[in-house]
């Protein structure tokens, strides 16, 4: 059995438009892994979508958040074998990196496009780093109510618990009421 030093486990790489669940599928089938799982997204049941393939103490997940659709994919299990697959996905696979997302959140010219990166930046977030940090705080306090909504899935999907009490702040004073529920039931998780 390998220890934990002997495991590995990717960051979320976060896909471009365009590239699929069928893209992530054909990576698994390169590789030989048999496709071992598999959820279906339930947007009103707040239910990610997830397909996982297995192989040799590996696996690949693909991932599609529970709200927006935005597929994401890591690997997991023996350093070695992780590493041979995460340099083939990524070959294969078109996917954002941290710095491209915060170029996008920088350069977002409208609330959708700026929704948008948030949302992916947030969950490309691998551990605390402040240049994402400061983008989903800046988001959180956006004019645009739906901006501010998608910051509040960015931050929850970064996992940085620095923004409670920015979730709390909004859950007691936000303007919009969708925004003021959903900061309240991430404030609450927050504690």
């Amino acid at each position: 059995m390998p220890s934990s030093t002997d495991l590995l486990r990717t960051p979320r790489r976060v896909l471009r438009p365009g590239t699929t669940v069928e893209d992530v599928d054909a990576v698994a089938k390169a590789l030989r892994w048999p496709m071992t799982n598999v959820t279906e997204r339930d947007r009103a049941a707040g239910t990610e979508g997830r397909v996982t393939w297995e192989a040799h103490g590996a696996a690949l997940h693909y991932a599609e958040d529970a709200m927006f659709g935005i597929g994401h994919y890591a690997l997991s299990g023996p350093r070695g074998t992780v590493r041979t697959a995460a340099a083939r996905a990524a070959e294969a696979l078109a996917a954002w990196t941290v710095p491209d997302l915060c170029r996008a959140v920088d350069g977002a010219s409208d609330p959708r496009a700026r929704g948008q990166a948030v949302l992916r930046l947030g969950l490309a977030a691998d551990g605390y780093d402040e240049q994402v940090f400061r983008r989903v705080a800046a988001a959180l306090r956006d004019a645009d109510a739906r901006v501010r909504y998608a910051a509040l899935f960015a931050a929850s999907y970064s996992g940085f618990p620095q923004f409670g009490d920015a979730f709390r702040a909004l859950a007691e004073r936000d303007p919009e009421p969708f925004v003021r529920e959903r900061a309240a039931l991430l404030a609450r998780a927050a504690r």
